[in-house]
């Protein structure tokens, strides 16, 4: 479903920002103030010839995904998507939505997409990953490199399952292997 109207009650927005942290920022609060909070919410983030950042349409996706436009627009310098707010764990910085998903790591790092990727969690932090941010070590390890753009208080750092530039293990649980994302780049031992 595409969005191009403000939800009741909502305040108006700049129509452009100084910067790509900034833009998501208002993206985030803006579909925040959506009365459905269940389905994920997308846009491309796009650069004008004055150098400022606006957002494109506004698509509403699903519990699990916000399919993006394509092809992206002309001048795209970034995308930002939300993820849904329910269950009693919403608000839990160390629940499983609280991060990237390893379908938004392989969005930003997509040869069609290939542009810093924002997420704004249930729990109200923002993150920035930017392609290139995967490395690995073997098929053991990898780590994320992503910035915390909007924090919380108390912080979200090490709360998060997965912190920035964490090593985790490339094996679940039970031992198994998890695949080894194509695009991550091997790191030094």
């Amino acid at each position: 479903m595409l969005l191009s109207v403000l939800a009741p009650g909502a305040a108006a927005m700049p129509s452009s920002y100084a910067t790509l942290d900034e833009a998501a920022v208002a993206f985030v609060d803006l579909v925040r103030t959506y009365p459905e909070q269940r389905n994920e919410y997308c846009a491309w983030l796009i650069k004008e010839a004055d150098g400022r950042i606006r957002f494109g349409t506004i698509n509403e996706g699903d519990m699990n995904r916000c399919p993006s436009a394509w092809p992206k627009p002309k001048g795209t310098a970034g995308s930002v998507h939300t993820h849904p707010i329910w269950g009693p764990g919403a608000k839990d910085a160390g629940a499983a939505g609280q991060v990237f998903s390893e379908g938004d790591f392989a969005h930003a790092e997509h040869a069609d997409a290939g542009v810093p990727t924002f997420l704004g969690a249930p729990a109200g932090h923002i993150l920035r990953y930017d392609p290139g941010g995967s490395a690995c070590w073997g098929r053991s390890f990898i780590a994320r490199r992503f910035r915390i753009v909007r924090d919380l208080s108390p912080t979200v750092r090490g709360r998060l399952p997965l912190n920035p530039d964490e090593k985790t293990s490339l094996y679940d649980r039970g031992g198994k292997a998890i695949p080894r994302p194509a695009y991550c780049k091997d790191a030094a031992r």
